[in-house]
C-alpha cells in the first residue's frame, strides 16, 4: 500500500487573501499554491541583486545580519514587480519572507509571516518520533520557537509528546499548521500530525493518549503516546543503592509502570489484532531488557536485567523498531537520558546513561532507519537555560515504509 506525506499550500496568519506589508520605501505581497509562491514587491531602490528569501520563524535576518541560510531565495531586481519560489521541500509550519538589498540583508520591506496547511502528496515513508519535552519545553528560553524548528528540520509527519501537560500539544500543532490530540490540561501525552486525526481512543490512563490516523485518505493507522510514572527509577537502585536483579524486580513490580503497560496493551489488543498498523511510542522510564545484557554489562553497573514493561511489549508481538536496525546494544547503545543530566546531584554519582524513549509497531510496517536525535551542543544542568535543545531527553525517530 502507499501512503502519503504533506506539502502546503500556504496560508497567512491574519486572512486567506493576499497580505502586504509596507515600510517607509517598499511593499511586499505573497499569493500562491502548493509548489509556486509568487511574490509581488516594489521599491524605491532597485538594484540588479535585491533578493526575496524564505526563513524559518527563527534564524531569519530580523535585524539585518546574517544567521542561517535561506531555505529559498531568488532576486527581485525592479523598481516593482514579481516573482515566483518554489515551496521547501517539505515545507510546514510558520515562515517569514524577507525583501532584501543588493546581495544583503538590509530589509526593502517588513519580513511577511505565514503559516502553511496541508495537503498529501504520494510517498511510501513515514517519519515517526517520540519526544519529550521536558516540562513542555519551559526550562528553556524561547522554547517555543526553537521547538518548532527542531520538528519541521526532523521531517517527522507524527509525533507522539510527553511531558506536554497543559496546551503543549494544541500549542505546537497550531504552529506548524498540524492536527492535534491531547484530551485534557493534566494529560502528559500529547499527539501533532501532519495527516488528519480522525478518531480519538478512549483514555485508558491519565499518562496515554491515543488517536486514529488516515495517512492517505483511505487508509488509517492506531497512534499511541504514552508515558509510564517515574518512581522508582531502576537504574538508580542497581547503581546507585547496590540492590540486587530479585530486589530491583521487587520494586518494579510494586511500582506503577508495570500496570500502566499491562492496560494500555490490553486495551489495545482489539486494535492491535486489526489489519490497521499500530505504533505506541513514549517515555518508559524505563531501560529495555534488550539493551542490559551481558555485552553492556559495564555500562550498567555490571548488571543484566529482563526490564519487565519493554519485554512486556514484546511479548504482546510489538517490536522495538530502534533495535530492529541496531541489533547490536553495545555497538549502538541509542541512549536517550540524558544529554543534559550528566550528574546525579543526590547520590553524587554520575547519572546513569540509558535508552528509556521508545517506538514500538505492530503490523504492516517495516522500517527503515531509526536514531535518537537532538539539535545543538546542549550544556549539561544547571547551565540549560540557553541552550537550543530544548528538552532533557534525546528524541528518537522511526523510518517506516507501509
Amino acid at each position: 500500500m502507499r501512503f502519503f506525506l504533506s506539502v502546503i499550500p500556504f496560508t497567512l496568519l491574519t486572512t486567506l487573501s493576499s497580505f502586504v506589508v509596507a515600510d517607509a520605501d517598499g511593499k511586499l505581497s505573497f499569493s500562491g499554491d502548493a509548489d509556486k509562491y509568487k511574490f509581488t514587491y516594489s521599491t524605491g531602490s532597485a538594484k540588479e541583486k535585491n533578493w526575496i528569501g524564505i526563513y524559518h520563524t527563527t534564524g531569519g535576518p530580523d535585524d539585518e545580519k546574517a544567521y542561517s541560510p535561506s531555505l529559498r531565495w531568488t532576486y527581485a531586481p525592479k523598481g516593482e514587480g514579481s516573482v515566483e519560489i518554489d515551496a521547501p521541500v517539505r515545507a510546514s509550519g510558520e515562515f517569514k519572507a524577507y525583501f532584501l538589498a543588493d546581495d544583503g540583508y538590509k530589509h526593502l520591506a517588513k519580513p511577511i509571516k505565514f503559516t502553511p496547511k496541508s495537503k498529501v502528496q504520494n510517498t511510501d515513508e513515514l517519519a515517526v518520533m517520540t519526544y519529550n519535552l521536558w516540562h513542555g519545553g519551559t526550562k528553556v528560553n524561547d522554547y517555543h520557537k526553537k521547538q518548532v524548528k527542531f520538528i519541521i528540520d526532523s521531517g517527522a509527519d507524527i509525533v507522539g509528546l510527553q511531558e506536554a501537560t497543559g496546551d503543549h500539544a494544541k500549542r505546537l500543532g497550531e504552529a506548524l499548521g498540524w492536527n492535534w490530540a491531547q484530551d485534557d490540561g493534566q494529560d502528559t501525552t500529547g499527539i501533532i500530525s501532519r495527516h488528519p486525526i480522525t478518531k480519538n481512543h478512549k483514555k485508558i490512563m491519565q499518562r496515554s493518549n491515543g488517536v486514529v490516523i488516515n495517512v492517505n485518505g483511505t487508509d488509517e493507522m492506531n497512534f499511541w503516546s504514552m508515558h509510564t510514572t517515574a518512581d522508582e527509577y531502576g537504574p538508580y537502585e542497581f547503581c546507585f543503592d547496590g540492590k540486587n536483579g530479585d530486589q530491583v524486580m521487587g520494586t518494579e513490580k510494586k511500582g506503577h509502570r508495570i500496570q500502566e503497560t499491562a492496560d494500555v496493551l490490553k486495551s489495545t489488543e482489539a486494535q492491535r489484532k486489526e489489519k490497521k498498523p499500530f505504533i505506541l511510542v513514549g517515555d518508559f522510564n524505563s531501560p529495555s531488557h534488550l539493551d542490559w545484557v551481558d555485552s553492556t554489562k559495564s555500562k550498567h553497573c555490571g548488571v543484566t536485567f529482563k526490564w519487565p514493561i519493554t519485554k512486556a511489549c514484546t511479548d504482546a508481538g510489538l517490536t522495538d523498531s530502534y533495535r530492529a536496525i541496531h541489533k547490536d546494544p553495545a555497538k549502538d547503545d541509542g541512549n536517550t537520558w540524558s544529554p543534559i543530566e550528566l550528574h546525579n546531584e543526590k547520590a553524587n554519582k554520575d547519572e546513569p546513561q540509558d535508552r528509556i524513549d521508545f517506538i514500538f509497531h505492530q503490523g504492516d510496517l517495516k522500517v527503515q532507519s531509526s536514531w535518537t536525535k537532538l539539535v545543538g551542543k546542549p550544556k549539561p544542568k544547571p547551565d540549560e537555560k540557553e541552550n537550543e535543545w530544548t528538552s532533557d531527553h534525546r528524541a528518537v525517530i522511526t523510518t517506516y515504509t507501509f
